[in-house]
This record gives structure tokens, C-alpha cells and sequence, in this order.
């Protein structure tokens, strides 16, 4: 089952200085990541709050920033404002981008071969963060580029891929809306935050505790690994991004405030997605709380609002 990724940003980062760039404006070790492998990654400013957040795609000619959402002339603007006399451009391709995602290796040779693209989807997704860039053939328009990348969200395979709008010639199937949810259900158990929804520049990076994914503690200087050298050094932080679970719908727990048993605010659900059982979502919590018995107030009544 396959689907339109909608709110994927694409940029595209060239010249020969990119991976020295990018090693030095975000949170990961670009200059050793190698062509065909991606990597996750925050952009932070000077106080390690963020300001974007996704994954950094190394090829031979480029590299390429993908993120969910979250503010891309931002970024954009953060990013330009130090090239000097650096080698880097670095453009937007999201208007021109159609993105699709599939979840589990069947859909994703599914996906691929809709696109037209005869390549055994096995070599893609067996390992987490591949990437490659692909050549599809269309029998009336001939051949076109695509870029797919490998993602395992909690321990499920998917394969995002990006081409262009112009060429609009992947063929949608099943329910789309089903498959939408699915994959809002492993973002969430994911933990992985949506910028400007889940996280913001009131969070620094180490607040999404994906440090083991997103943050090299060895890579040297860069900007903002100051105060994230410091929070290491402290071994926690004061709140923390976590998946919490409820027996109230998504509406209800959206937006919901979580209150521990003295009835304070340790913190706001900013996602929710309904699942059997209920619904699931993502707030960023006091850490003092995360091991407390949580609850929110829905029509009056106090509903159980348990941290995964």
C-alpha cells in the first residue's frame, strides 16, 4: 500500500564545499556519510534550538535535505546566510517534487514498479537509510529521474521516493487513507517530530531524545554543539518528546492538555491518531513526569493518558 508523501520538503544542496557545509550546520557526521546512505540530522542555531530537522541524502553530484513539513524558508534563510565564499548552493525543489511513501517491502516493489522503475525493491529497503537515484520509463514521456530512500520507522520498512510533479505518472491504489494513518501511527511510535507542530525553537535537539539517530557526539564543531555537548555532559534533559496513549478518540487527545495527579501541566499532545484501542499521540513532557500517571480532561471527565 502506497500514498502521496504530501508535506515532503526537498532541497538540493551542490557544489563541491556541501558536505563540509552541511557537516557544520547540523547535527550529524555529513563529511563521513557516503554516497547511496542518508542519515537524520537537526539544524540548530547557535543555542541548539531547532530549526529543521529530517534527512540528509549523499550522493555523487548532490546531496539532499528531506523534511516533513516544518519551515523551509526558514531553514533556507539560516543555511544561505553563511555561505561566503563556500562552493554551495543550495535550492528548493519541493514545488517541483511529487513524493510518495510505501510501508513494508511488498508495497514498496509495488511503488517502485508503478513508477515504473524495474528495481527489486529488496536492495533498497534491506538496510535503513539507503538511498538511490533511479531512472524510470514512461512508454509516452520516455525516461525520468526518481530518488528513493529506505526509512524504518518502529521496526517497519518504508521507502519514500521523490520525482517529478510534471511527470505525475504514479498510479494510486487501495486506500489511501488507510495507509496515511498507518504511517502517522509509526511517526508517532517513531518519535519522530514534525517541526513547527511536535518541536519548535523553543526545543533544543537533544529534547527529541533521537540522539543515538540524529546526533554525533563525536564529530566535532559545529553549530550549536556547545550547549549539546553540555546537556550530554548532565546526561538528561528537562522535558522530553514522548508517545503517549489514551482511551479518548484523536480529537479528543489532540491538543490535550496532560496533568499529573496534583493536577499540573507537565505538558500538550501536538499529534494524534486513532488506533483500535483508542488513540496515540506526541508531547513534549516534563521529564519528572514521565513515569507519573497522566490524565486529561475530556467533556468534564478525567480520561488515563499513559507515557509508551
Amino acid at each position: 500500500m502506497f500514498f502521496p508523501l504530501a508535506r515532503l520538503s526537498r532541497l538540493i544542496v551542490t557544489g563541491k564545499d556541501r558536505a563540509k557545509y552541511l557537516h557544520n550546520f547540523c547535527t550529524n557526521n555529513i563529511k563521513e556519510l557516503p554516497s547511496g546512505k542518508s542519515c537524520e540530522a537537526f539544524f540548530c542555531d547557535v543555542k541548539a534550538k531547532i530549526i529543521a530537522h529530517g534527512y540528509i541524502l549523499a550522493f555523487d553530484d548532490c546531496h539532499e535535505i528531506w523534511m516533513l513539513a516544518g519551515d523551509e524558508p526558514g531553514i533556507m534563510k539560516h543555511l544561505n546566510r553563511y555561505i561566503i565564499t563556500e562552493d554551495v548552493t543550495i535550492e528548493s525543489a519541493t514545488e517541483a517534487t511529487s513524493a510518495f511513501a510505501a510501508i513494508g517491502a511488498t508495497s514498496s516493489q509495488m511503488l517502485l514498479a508503478a513508477a515504473g522503475v524495474a528495481v527489486n525493491a529488496d536492495a533498497l529497503v534491506q538496510e535503513s537509510l539507503n538511498c538511490m537515484k533511479l531512472t524510470a520509463k514512461d512508454s509516452v514521456a520516455g525516461s525520468f529521474a526518481i530518488v528513493a530512500m529506505s526509512v524504518s520507522w518502529a521496526d517497519t520498512t518504508m521507502l519514500w521516493l521523490a520525482t517529478s510533479n510534471e511527470s505525475n505518472r504514479v498510479s494510486l491504489s487501495g486506500n489511501v487513507s488507510v495507509a496515511e494513518s498507518q504511517f502517522e501511527q509509526l511517526r508517532i511510535r517513531e518519535r519522530f517530530p514534525i517541526i513547527n507542530q511536535d518541536m519548535s525553537l523553543e526545543n533544543m535537539a537533544p529534547e527529541a531524545e533521537r540522539n543515538a539517530k540524529a546526533i554525533s557526539y563525536v564529530k566535532g564543531c559545529y553549530l550549536g554543539q556547545e550547549p549539546i555537548a553540555r546537556l550530554d555532559a548532565m546526561g538528561h534533559v528537562n522535558r522530553a518528546l514522548r508517545c503517549v496513549e489514551s482511551s479518548a478518540t484523536s480529537d479528543q487527545l489532540l491538543n490535550a492538555n496532560l496533568l499529573n495527579a496534583d493536577e499540573s501541566s507537565v505538558g500538550t499532545v501536538t499529534s494524534a491518531v486513532s488506533t483500535p484501542q483508542g488513540s496515540i499521540g506526541l508531547a513534549v513532557i516534563r521529564a519528572n513526569a514521565i513515569q507519573s500517571v497522566l490524565h486529561c480532561v475530556v467533556d468534564g471527565q478525567s480520561v488515563d493518558v499513559k507515557v509508551v
